[in-house]
């Protein structure tokens, strides 16, 4: 009888898996200008973001090795995309550059340069998810809103860092960073040393007016909001309580209102912060409030108005 040997049997057990195993998704993948893999890999990298998506584990990074267009992405899970120092990012025509629609997740961008050809919707488009760190962003030329945080039924955190975003928005639509709930979500959102410049309508805008049990609160800290053709900062609401805290801030140039609040539930705190030049300074209606920690400068706008209250600093 003929005896075969077991190392062979294993041999050809272990040559079948590798036609038979479906590739696995990998915890670090990169993309390039001259990439065209589904792998991944730094040596054998991807085209474009929604590949490298595709091949990364949940929580891992995609990495680019260069600077070029690497198209809209849409996220589904906890994941980051960082291209610090590459000045890589994606040029989109006709949809969002990045849409977040990925459940309890903790989604980072960083170091990214997103722009639209003309008809790309938004920079940055998050619906769903748990937190999203925007860092070393450059977001320009979308036409309703560089960043659109519009949490749905689960309560969301933006953070947004040492970021540009510019000439965004349409008149009367959108503009440069747009925080407004859609369902009874709750959304925070952080913006430190954030330029929000030059877009049309509002430079950052919190807006509860289309819901009615949600909460925004909205922090801008060592930020400048300035020659926006609407509002610099403004939050408007009917019934959901929507707040800002500003803090060592100017918001300057603007075509309307330096500092707005607009709604009975609308609360702005203000403290060591610039509002200058602009159609309005610190402006309140329909029963909005703006409370003044008494240290700030506000001169020279059409109407400079005035804090509806006073902080005492503690």
């Amino acid at each position: 009888m003929k005896t075969i040997a077991l190392p062979s049997m294993l041999g050809i057990v272990f040559a079948l898996s590798l036609h038979t195993t479906p590739a696995q998704a990998i915890d670090e993948t990169w993309v390039a200008s001259n990439g065209g893999g589904a792998v991944c890999t730094r040596a054998a990298p991807c085209a474009t973001f929604a590949a490298a998506h595709t091949a990364t584990d949940i929580g891992g990074t995609i990495k680019c090795v260069d600077a070029a267009n690497f198209g809209p992405v849409t996220i589904t899970k906890t994941i980051t995309i960082d291209c610090t120092g590459t000045n890589a990012g994606i040029l989109a025509s006709s949809t969002d550059s990045i849409l977040v629609d990925a459940a309890a997740s903790a989604v980072t961008l960083r170091g990214l340069s997103i722009h639209s050809a003309g008809a790309g919707l938004r920079g940055v488009s998050f619906i769903n998810g748990g937190f999203l760190h925007i860092d070393q962003l450059r977001i320009t030329g979308f036409p309703r809103s560089g960043i659109s945080f519009t949490p749905g039924t689960s309560s969301a955190m933006l953070h947004v860092s040492d970021s540009v975003i510019s000439l965004n928005g349409s008149p009367g639509l959108g503009g440069g960073i747009v925080v407004q709930p859609t369902g009874s979500a709750a959304a925070r959102a952080v913006l430190t040393r954030v330029q929000a410049d030059k877009n049309s309508n509002a430079g950052v805008l919190a807006d509860g007016s289309s819901i009615a049990n949600a909460t925004i609160i909205v922090q801008v800290r060592d930020s400048v909001v300035s020659g926006n053709n609407g509002h610099g900062i403004a939050a408007i609401t009917n019934t959901a309580f929507t707040a800002f805290v500003v803090d060592s801030s100017s918001s300057l140039l603007n075509g309307g209102d330096g500092i707005r609040a607009q709604g009975a539930a609308a609360v702005v705190h203000i403290g060591r912060s610039t509002v200058i030049g602009n159609g309005g300074g610190l402006i309140v209606a329909s029963g909005g409030q703006i409370l003044s920690y008494q240290n700030n400068q506000a001169t020279g706008n059409g109407v400079d108005g005035a804090p509806t209250g006073v902080l005492t600093v503690k």
